[in-house]
């Protein structure tokens, strides 16, 4: 992994060479670590492999930021093990939920606190999901809006297990196109490659991108705005809430031919549809999204039942 965030570092260091003096020292400030500790005690949590607790953590807490603080500025900073742990999907099944230790979930908050506002400049209007000020309700809105004009045929996509599947490679490229500093590169790489450690099966060879982790969903985005790319340029209407997407089509062939060019963009991307909850519908029989079940012209929240 070390080899491949030279190579990548290599490719824009010298265009962007201002940016590697500039956004590492800014994500291990005092001011930055104490503001996501801050924030990582708020969002609370149990603890990670260490077995240390957020409280344990805090009546100590000048002195841990001052170790994190110098781990990272020398370089020596590694990420703990992740503990592991399934919980049950509405759907059914069970998806892996990765719990960090508390001093690797306020790494991760400062860097997403510096980085997320540079690929916020190039996200689509079509992606809601983990985003600053959209919301589930925005991307029901928006499906009302397209159904409105006369986009009645749906496609209504899952992708196969999409974080766990994540192309490390291909995911550290697409990070590297805004975010040149090699030091941060290799913080992105260290927490991808880092151990999984659960009480059913020990140690596992990755975490990579399971859910749980403050940057997973954004990482996520990343990876998926190609995906968005291909779509709209396709002219499709996409509405996607981070790995749950729709695409809203004037005919029931139009949605037909537009999963074909969904399952070709995740294709290329390492991806794919599952083809066990992936189907063309239409408003009339109904389908549900975002906490939403949408039916004809009318919308209800699933928990409440309440009409739209």
């Amino acid at each position: 992994m070390g080899k491949i965030v030279a190579s990548l570092v290599r490719a824009w260091k010298t265009e962007h060479a201002a940016r590697e003096t500039e956004l590492a020292p800014r994500i291990w400030a005092e001011d930055s670590l104490r503001r996501a500790w801050r924030k990582v005690k708020t969002n609370g949590g149990g603890p990670g492999v260490d077995g240390e607790s957020l409280r344990e953590f805090e009546s100590n807490l000048q002195a841990n930021l001052d170790t994190l603080q110098g781990a990272l500025r020398s370089g020596v900073y590694r990420p703990q093990p992740v503990r592991r742990v399934w919980v049950p999907k509405p759907s059914g099944g069970q998806r892996p939920l990765a719990i960090l230790a508390i001093r690797d979930r306020i790494v991760q908050r400062a860097v997403y606190d510096a980085i997320a506002p540079l690929y916020e400049a190039r996200f689509l209007d079509c992606s809601f999901g983990f985003r600053e000020g959209r919301s589930t309700l925005d991307a029901a809105n928006a499906i009302v809006q397209w159904r409105d004009r006369g986009r009645r045929w749906i496609v209504d996509g899952d992708i196969k297990d999409c974080f766990e599947n994540l192309d490390h490679r291909m995911l550290l490229t697409l990070i590297a196109r805004e975010v040149q500093d090699r030091r941060i590169l290799r913080l992105m790489a260290s927490w991808l490659k880092a151990q999984v450690f659960n009480d059913l099966s020990g140690r596992d060879p990755s975490a990579g991108t399971f859910q749980g982790g403050v940057l997973s969903p954004l990482l996520a985005n990343v990876y998926l705005h190609e995906f968005d790319v291909a779509l709209t340029q396709a002219g499709l209407a996409l509405v996607r809430y981070a790995d749950d997407w729709v695409i809203l089509c004037a005919k029931k062939a139009e949605a037909e031919a537009a999963l074909e060019t969904a399952s070709q963009a995740l294709e290329r991307l390492k991806l794919a549809v599952n083809p066990y909850k992936t189907r063309v519908v239409n408003f009339d029989q109904g389908f549900s999204f975002v906490g939403m079940f949408f039916v004809r012209n009318e919308h209800y929240p699933i928990s409440s039942g309440a009409k739209r």
